[in-house]
């Protein structure tokens, strides 16, 4: 009924506008999505951009009146017409409708995408398993006997179920029911919120097996039986095996200038960080994802490229007997002495001030805490061993903010590495001015990928690498030693770029960005300025960036946010990303273009340091 209505209302605009004439004086060219880009149907409409001419021109897009700039650019949030052709399963084709009038004038012009359907229950009148649902297990697995292993697909609705696993003996049933598409993260994370969709998928069927000893490649065979359309037996591509009881390989991290992450599970949220060096007992394995043990059940997932296999070995267990702090000009070491290299997790907290650090594979025999008393920065550590193999450590902080740490290996004694907070410039003449001397990092967002692009065509991290050229210009006048991560046109992959900003071993570290939102985010009313930091010793100065821009852009507030993004999650500094703008909206990009507005943008960030240090430098 949708479909029909949004062709009826083009329809009816077309004849409108019948009368006017295609004189050839109406040009567009679209900037985005591409037609050869495939566009993910997630229930909500799509945004499309570019530049029309004349500049005063009315544009809709299968009805919907685009926003346009006075130079021409535009941007439109509209649903796509869904045809009947046949596509490969999963896929259809997709139609939008372009109407341009000025005056007497005007233009009607067709294009069609290919768009992938969300998922959907599958048709009832033949009896299939559809293949692009997630089933699972979905890669190859490496078990320990008895742990518990979740079988799952979708099919036709309305089946009697049932798997069964070489080497086990016996049939185990399957539950059929429905799985609840409760929202769409790109709303929820940018948009309006966590808003209901309550998209119903029938025909999921669910069952699990405990795992035995012995497993070999074992396959599992999905038996799904149908009161009309008959039997069909299927199995997943991936096999099971168990691990054997008796000996767990043991791993070795590799080095990695970004460090091995430790995740909750394959692909999932991270959890450590893990250093060259430090070994693991292999309790798993799913696809590439190897799990690790920690403490009792408690475990970490690590991309097998990222460690290499020791022959034989024992169970990595280490002692402690002592920690000790020792103070130098601009860091206190905390100083950890392990008989060899174990995982561990930090965590910080701000009421207190402390951090406390989680170490793995532990036997605390700690007897001695030493104090260096050359420095009162830090107040107390405590230590406690909450479980068996695993050792907590709080070290108590004597500041308002943490200006970062940096843990670093140096044989088995983990050298816990934590800045003093910057000195205040004592000096009269630079009392009112705390930016001198201070070591600064601007990365420009993006190269060599163009980063977001706007209507008019305009490139991303051209406008990051001008905004950022105006900061560092600002920012030199005040006397503040300033590194830019590459310079103009130079290609700097985003991974190497951590090596690079602690090359500089800086205080503060600020990469600059400006905006998109992802398709099925309306960007007419979700825009703005925005901040985003990973560790809370960023928050603080986030929070003085996001209020100054705020103020000084006067474009809505798209929000502060934690987000687990590459160039916040530096720990060696205070560091964060900001995106004062957004590249997709006509009327922004216009002002991102603009040495006035970039100005802004600098002016708001050199006001909101100069703040951060006055407040918090001692």
């Amino acid at each position: 009924m949708k479909k029909f209505l949004i062709l009826s209302f083009s329809l009816l605009f077309a004849v409108k506008i019948g009368m006017a004439q295609d004189t050839g004086k109406i040009s567009i060219k679209m900037s985005y999505p591409d037609t050869t880009q495939v566009i993910e149907l997630n229930g909500r409409p799509f945004y499309f951009m570019g530049i029309v001419s004349p500049s005063n021109a009315r544009v809709t897009v299968n009805g919907n009146v685009a926003s346009v700039d006075k130079d021409g650019a535009f941007l439109v949030y509209a649903p796509i017409v869904l045809l009947n052709e046949k596509d490969k399963p999963g896929f259809a084709k997709g139609k939008i409708e372009i109407n341009i009038s000025s005056g007497k004038d005007f233009k009607n012009i067709v294009r069609l995408y290919r768009v992938k359907l969300p998922p959907a229950t599958s048709r009832q009148d033949s009896l299939t398993v559809d293949m692009e649902w997630p089933s699972t297990p979905s890669d190859t697995l490496l078990v320990q006997e008895g742990e518990s292993i979740n079988v799952q697909l979708k099919a036709t609705p309305g089946c009697k179920a049932s798997f069964t696993v070489d080497g086990i003996a016996g049939e185990f049933p399957m539950e059929e029911s429905n799985f609840v598409n409760s929202y769409y993260w790109g709303e929820a994370v940018f948009g309006g919120g966590l808003e209901s969709k309550g998209d119903t998928i029938g025909g999921i069927y669910s069952g699990h097996f405990i795992a035995d000893g012995g497993l070999n490649k074992a396959k599992i065979t999905v038996t799904l039986l149908h009161p009309k359309l008959g039997k069909i037996r299927w199995s997943p591509a991936s096999t099971v095996s168990s691990i054997s009881k008796y000996m767990h390989p043991i791993v070795e991290v590799k080095s990695d200038p970004n460090l091995v992450t430790g995740r909750f599970g394959p692909a999932a949220g991270y959890k450590l960080f893990l250093q060259e060096g430090t070994r693991l007992e292999v309790t798993g394995k799913e696809g590439r994802w190897i799990k690790a043990k920690l403490s009792g059940n408690e475990s970490a997932y690590v991309p097998e490229n990222s460690v290499t296999y020791v022959q034989g070995g024992k169970t990595p267990l280490s002692s402690i007997q002592i920690i000790r702090t020792k103070d130098f000009d601009r860091f206190v070491n905390v100083e950890f002495g392990f008989n060899e290299r174990v995982p561990f997790s930090v965590t910080e907290y701000s009421d207190p001030q402390k951090l406390e650090l989680t170490f793995y594979n532990v036997r605390s025999e700690i007897d001695w805490v030493f104090y260096d008393t050359k420095s009162d920065f830090i107040k107390e550590i405590k230590h406690s061993q909450p479980a068996d193999g695993v050792l907590k450590v709080e070290i108590f902080l004597k500041e308002k903010t943490l200006w970062g740490y940096k843990p670093e290996y140096d044989g088995s004694i983990l050298k816990f590495r934590i800045n003093k907070p910057a000195r205040k410039n004592g000096a009269p003449d630079f009392r009112n001015n705390q930016l001198k001397g201070r070591v600064i990092s601007i990365d420009p967002g993006h190269t060599p990928e163009f980063g977001a692009v706007g209507p008019r065509g305009t490139k991303e991290k051209d406008v990051n690498y001008e905004i950022s050229l105006k900061l560092k210009e600002l920012l030199e006048k005040k006397g503040a030693v300033v590194y830019m991560t590459h310079a103009k046109g130079e290609s700097l992959p985003l991974t190497q770029r951590k090596t690079k900003v602690n090359s500089f071993d800086p205080e503060i570290s600020i990469s600059m960005h400006n905006n998109a939102v992802p398709q099925g985010v309306d960007p007419l009313v979700h825009n703005g300025s925005s901040v985003y930091y990973y560790y809370p010793q960023a928050l603080p100065l986030a929070q003085l960036i996001h209020r100054n821009i705020l103020k000084n852009l006067k474009l809505k507030n798209f929000g502060l946010y934690w987000d687990n993004l590459y160039m916040s999650r530096i720990p060696e500094s205070i560091s964060l990303l900001m995106e004062p703008a957004f590249m997709i909206v006509p009327e922004q990009e216009r002002l991102l273009k603009t040495d006035e507005f970039q100005y802004k943008i600098a002016e708001s960030v050199l006001d909101a340091l100069d703040s951060f240090y006055k407040e918090y430098s001692e």
